[in-house]
């Protein structure tokens, strides 16, 4: 009998993380689940890390392609139901299974299930974190959440296997948004679920390189919006404003993020590609504002290095 739940970890270098991940898997409240953990050609010791689970983990292998290969690989083998994904750096609380199971019994049709998460650098502080009563809100596909402008969370995610697998899994691109790209993807798939409480994944806060990552951000944003362009997502015409909605929505975070950060160009350069779209909403206040804040944001910038 197949299981409820794969739970597929893609991971490279991260041995110690993936442990804590692992112990995050294993205490959940709710058993019907398979575990693979997909190293993405790690040179560090994961392989031998993994091989203490025995046959609790199934481990697959690949050279290093990145996270979407790496969860695509995991897709592919995957025999449950539902994919549950989880990254190798963070941490599960002990109901996440239990509530993505109550979410899909209640409405069996649903295909998507969205989750929420709580920011940690140290692990200690997630004890603050209390199971809170479940609140979800149901819509009959993703781009009908298009309006909600609550912060999403596209890094927990559950979702029907057979759909992963119809539409392609992940992109292999390199970039940072690639869950964004497989959520509108899936746009038009039947019945999204969006649970607001409780939290049901803690995500790591890493130091990181800031450049690498405002350059990965760029690089998703733009990504996004050629495949827009293009006509890669599901809907054609009629469900366009959605996706503009919040594709938009996105371009223009970023682009402003780039600005705080004094990277002028990168965020000029997706305020170029965005603005052809932007007139179908339109967003004046962005539209006209932004080269104004730019310029104001240069000079301040000169009149501080003076």
């Amino acid at each position: 009998m197949k299981p409820c739940f794969s739970v597929i970890i893609p991971t490279y270098n991260r041995a110690r993380l993936l442990e804590a991940a692992l112990a995050s898997v294993f205490a959940q409240e709710e058993q019907d689940f398979e575990v693979l953990v997909v190293d993405d050609g790690s040179t560090d010791d994961t392989l031998e890390t993994l091989a203490r689970y025995g046959e609790r983990v199934r481990v697959l292998q690949q050279r290093n392609a990145g996270p979407g290969a790496a969860r695509n690989l995991g897709i592919q083998e995957a025999r449950g139901e539902y994919v549950a994904f989880l990254d190798s750096d963070d941490l599960w609380f002990p109901w996440t299974l239990a509530t993505y199971r109550q979410v899909l019994q209640e409405a069996p049709g649903t295909t998507l299930v969205l989750g929420s998460s709580v920011d940690f650098s140290q692990p200690d502080s997630l004890a603050r974190v209390t199971r809170e009563p479940l609140h979800v809100l149901r819509f009959a596909d993703y781009l009908a959440s298009a309006e909600d402008r609550t912060p999403r969370t596209a890094c927990v995610l559950a979702v029907r296997t057979e759909a992963l697998r119809r539409v392609g899994g992940f992109t292999h691109a390199r970039i940072s948004g690639e869950d964004y790209d497989l959520l509108y993807r899936m746009g038009t798939e039947p019945g999204f679920a969006w649970v607001r409480a409780p939290a049901v994944v803690g995500y790591r806060k890493h130091a990181g390189s800031t450049s690498t990552g405002m350059e990965s951000a760029y690089r998703g944003a733009v990504y996004l919006l050629e495949q827009e362009l293009h006509g890669r997502y599901p809907g054609g015409d009629a469900r366009r404003r959605e996706r503009l909605e919040m594709l938009l929505y996105g371009a223009r975070h970023v682009s402003l993020w780039l600005l705080s950060q004094r990277r002028e160009a990168l965020a000029l350069d997706l305020y170029r590609r965005a603005l052809p779209p932007h007139f179908e909403l339109p967003r004046w206040r962005y539209m006209l504002g932004f080269l104004p804040w730019t310029l104001a944001s240069a000079v301040r910038q000169r009149v501080l290095r003076r």
